[in-house]
């Protein structure tokens, strides 16, 4: 169900955006214009805004003339204006970037407190407050998390935040939304998820599969509705449920499809049309009464200090390393053979450190299992899985490094992309 309403979105997007199939440049400008989803258009801005900072980085590592004087930073401003107003996207990279995008809007509206933890501290476990307002800007769902952490850092003068303060702060924020109404606000959130899935594949949805829905409630911490999922799961054969079936779960406890011994009075069930949306009801949260706790970082490991003091001190980085690779290929019709090929050098090694805790054994099984895989629609899925088995931040460097790796092992830059399959790993 949700690969299909994943590549669904995609293939609409792309529709919507590549008007012919000879495009080869698709410039940031005439994105925005276009009527697609919102947090689709900031992650294309936002990734333009990366490819800025890291052109910016390389006047900074200079010792050999003063960009910081006021009269050349402002012509620096001035050219980086220009160049992101004229940028433009290659329709391989295009398509893998609407493919990331929209992962990312799903695992945030099926995991919001998981996706943000791992988005926002992908880096460092502490972050500015003004790092966390811009993440949101992604997202354009549950509008009450803004609301409630803006507040927050507001009312208690912060500036910065730490992984364990964030995540503490997430879940006092559900504890309040969900605490007077648990059901209406549990069966809001629930129309949210359907309401989306149908507009992304412009068509009516009413069901939502038991998976999604579990994970939902764990995510929030609503473990007396994760557990009534878990019951439907284990007392039946169903893989899914209407919006009604979900109602009459959480209301009543009825499960669909088992036949009651004792008859009792039943709650009135809505439906779908009548249950409002969290973004309808748009929920207060009271924060004066939140403490988060001290703020806990741990300590860096030496290692990875000493990595980072050569990298810079080399002046190369993982994003050079791929962009060096990617250049190599460009003009190659034909997908690598060996992924062993593509992943070598610095690279490797912080793959196999970062991905796989320094096990290079496990490495090499798994790429055994990639080799083999003729398409990305086969081996996207399984990278997301490994992830997810392996606790992986997907947002981390590493991560999208080894994605994208393998990835243009299948779309050389030169190529136009056309069918091609996406997975959604959300739990």
């Amino acid at each position: 169900m949700l690969d299909q309403i994943v590549e669904t979105y995609i293939q609409r997007i792309k529709s919507t955006v590549i008007t012919d199939a000879q495009m080869v440049d698709i410039p940031l400008a005439y994105v925005s214009r276009l009527n697609i989803s919102e947090s689709v258009k900031h992650f294309l801005d936002q990734q333009v805004e990366i490819w800025l900072r890291e052109e910016e980085q390389k006047f900074q590592s200079s010792d050999r003339f003063d960009y910081d004087r006021p009269e050349v930073r402002m012509l620096i401003d001035q050219i980086f204006d220009f160049l992101k107003q004229n940028a433009n996207f290659h329709v391989t990279k295009f398509n893998h970037l609407i493919e990331r995008a929209i992962k990312l809007e799903i695992n945030y509206l099926i995991e919001p407190h998981r996706t943000l933890r791992q988005f926002i501290f992908k880096d460092s476990e502490v972050v500015s407050t003004l790092e966390v307002y811009d993440t949101f800007k992604y997202f354009s769902h549950f509008t009450y998390y803004k609301a409630a952490v803006s507040e927050y850092f507001d009312t208690k003068f912060m500036r910065q935040v730490s992984e364990n303060q964030f995540v503490n702060l997430m879940q006092q924020i559900d504890q309040k939304t969900f605490e007077a109404e648990p059901v209406e606000m549990a069966l809001r959130m629930v129309k949210n998820i359907v309401t989306f899935f149908s507009q992304a594949t412009e068509k009516e949805v009413d069901t939502i599969a038991l998976e999604i829905l579990e994970t939902a409630f764990k995510d929030r911490g609503l473990r007396q509705f994760s557990e009534k999922i878990q019951q439907v799961k284990t007392k039946t054969t169903l893989s899914e449920l209407h919006f009604n079936e979900v109602e009459a779960l959480l209301r009543d406890g009825v499960i669909p499809g088992l036949k009651e011994e004792e008859p009792r009075d039943r709650t009135e069930i809505l439906g779908l049309e009548k249950v409002e949306s969290l973004e309808q009801h748009k929920p207060a949260v009271a924060v004066k009464d939140i403490e988060v706790g001290e703020m806990v970082v741990r300590p860096q490991e030496a290692e990875e200090a000493e990595e980072e003091y050569e990298e810079e001190e080399t002046g190369a980085s993982v994003a050079t390393a791929l962009a060096d690779f990617v250049a190599s290929q460009i003009s190659s019709d034909t997908p690598l053979q060996d992924i062993n090929e593509l992943i070598t050098g610095r690279s490797r090694r912080k793959i196999i450190k970062k991905l796989f805790n320094k096990k290079e054994k496990e490495f090499l099984e798994f790429i055994v299992q990639l080799n083999p895989v003729s398409s990305w629609k086969e081996a996207s899925p399984m990278i997301d899985e490994v992830f997810y088995e392996r606790n992986i931040n997907p947002y981390s460097n590493e991560a999208i490094m080894f994605s994208d790796l393998v990835y243009n092992r299948f779309f050389p830059k030169d190529k136009y992309v056309g069918e091609r399959g996406s997975s959604n790993r959300f739990f």
